[in-house]
């Protein structure tokens, strides 16, 4: 880069930093968003509800404490034939009770420890969902932030050569009436004020639009923010030799790749979640048994019984159930694998474009300004013939409205620029 074109950014640099608006700062923006944005809470809630998985899959394999039992009013009479003939009975009356304590504790339970693993798998790609959720919107906050700026100096830029428009239409409008000028000149100054007034108006109302989109998305009243002055500095070059280190940055921080290997190892965990209902279980199992009279042998007798031992099970057949599942969950981690692919060259291709973007974003922003002094120096030399008598009003006139389109196609330009730079900003270390 020249020592010339290094001034002239610089001189630009130094004309953009008066460029301020009536808004909070950038960091306040983003976290006012974050408290009352809808989105991102419900990102939230589904995080912490996620994690609950966790705790309902220990849940499983934690110890099963279990009380049951009944107390009813039994009268029962018993009746006895006898062979020779006759008959004996008796009758008894009173509570029937039963209760039993019941331990059970988890020894062996495969299907039990995939379900914990996939719960830790699923509570860790929500936290990167959230993450994910929380990165779109510090996006979308920052670029309504630039736009909501850039759309009010480019109203600024439009409206700036309009007064000499009008004087210069109503100046040819004079010189025709006098006889000293031409219909269609009159008519041409007529039609460039006309045209230059509606794009200034559509201007103004593309600025309130993007007002109101900030204050929607940053939950925040214009009227009450503070003085910020933005300064459009240009960008860091780039150059080649950063672009491997960056899309290497790129791929390994994209938060949508490291959510779809969470994706594969879920389905991998799937997959044993449903073999596992081919293997058999094994708990421990320990029970008190308190009871009276609840069963004819027991009548008026009080007993309490205690066991321990080990129950398990193994199963036979489920009529082809778990083999169906198991293919199903093979499937899906097939398709998980082929997705995390065609994920990869759809991260490789956005790369590309982004970096094409910054690249030629750059070297259309010097061009853009190179062209935006030689528009002021144009203007001035216009405004010195006017002195001098050599060109008219209506020569200045046009001079100083290519000023304001070429500065707004600046603007533009750094608008698109800084959008870009976003994205890869963090990827510059």
């Amino acid at each position: 880069m020249g020592l010339q074109t290094i001034f002239k950014l610089l001189v630009f640099v130094c004309f953009f930093s008066g460029m301020s608006v009536r808004a909070m700062t950038l960091e306040e923006a983003v976290e006012s968003a974050i408290k009352n944005d809808p989105t991102l809470r419900a990102s939230k809630l589904n995080q912490l509800a996620t994690e609950e998985n966790i705790a309902i899959a220990k849940a499983r394999l934690m110890p099963q404490i279990s009380l049951q039992g009944s107390t009813n009013q039994l009268t029962q009479t018993t009746t006895q034939d006898f062979p020779a003939g006759g008959s004996t009975s008796r009758s008894f009356t009173g509570p029937s009770v039963n209760h039993q304590l019941v331990l059970r504790q988890a020894l062996i339970r495969p299907k039990e420890l995939s379900l914990l693993r996939y719960a830790e798998l699923q509570t860790e790609y929500m936290s990167l969902k959230y993450k994910y959720d929380l990165n779109e919107l510090k996006s979308k906050v920052f670029n309504a932030w630039i736009e909501l700026i850039a759309s009010q100096q480019i109203a600024n830029a439009y409206e700036i050569p309009l007064p000499l428009m009008e004087i210069s239409a109503r100046q040819e409008l004079v010189k025709y009436e006098k006889g000293d000028g031409t219909k269609d000149a009159a008519i041409e100054a007529y039609a460039q004020y006309e045209n230059a007034k509606m794009i200034h108006m559509q201007a103004e109302e593309s600025a309130q639009v993007k007002k109101g989109i900030f204050e929607k998305i940053a939950r925040v009243s214009t009227k009450e923010l503070a003085n910020y002055t933005f300064s459009m500095e240009p960008e860091k070059i780039l150059n080649e030799s950063e672009k491997l280190i960056i899309s290497e940055n790129f791929r390994n921080r994209s938060i949508e790749i490291q959510m779809a290997k969470l994706q594969e190892l879920m389905q991998i965990e799937r997959i044993k979640t449903a073999t596992a209902d081919h293997n058999p279980t094994f708990d421990l199992l320990a029970a008190i048994n308190f009871a009276q009279n609840d069963a004819t042998s027991t009548q008026g007798y009080k007993y309490k019984n205690k066991q321990i031992g080990i129950q398990y099970t193994i199963p036979i057949f489920n009529g082809g159930g778990i083999s169906a599942a198991t293919r199903q969950a093979s499937f899906g981690y097939e398709s998980s694998l082929v997705e995390s692919e065609a994920l990869a060259i759809k991260i490789e291709n956005e790369f590309d474009s982004i970096w094409s973007q910054a690249v030629g974003g750059q070297a259309r922003q010097i061009a853009l300004m190179n062209l935006f002094y030689s528009s002021e120096e144009q203007l001035k030399g216009a405004e010195r013939s006017l002195e001098l008598g050599v060109k008219s009003i209506s020569d200045v006139a046009i001079a100083k409205n290519a000023v304001a389109r070429r500065k707004v196609d600046l603007i533009n330009t750094i608008l698109d620029n800084k959008k870009v730079f976003y994205k890869i900003k963090k990827f510059l270390k």
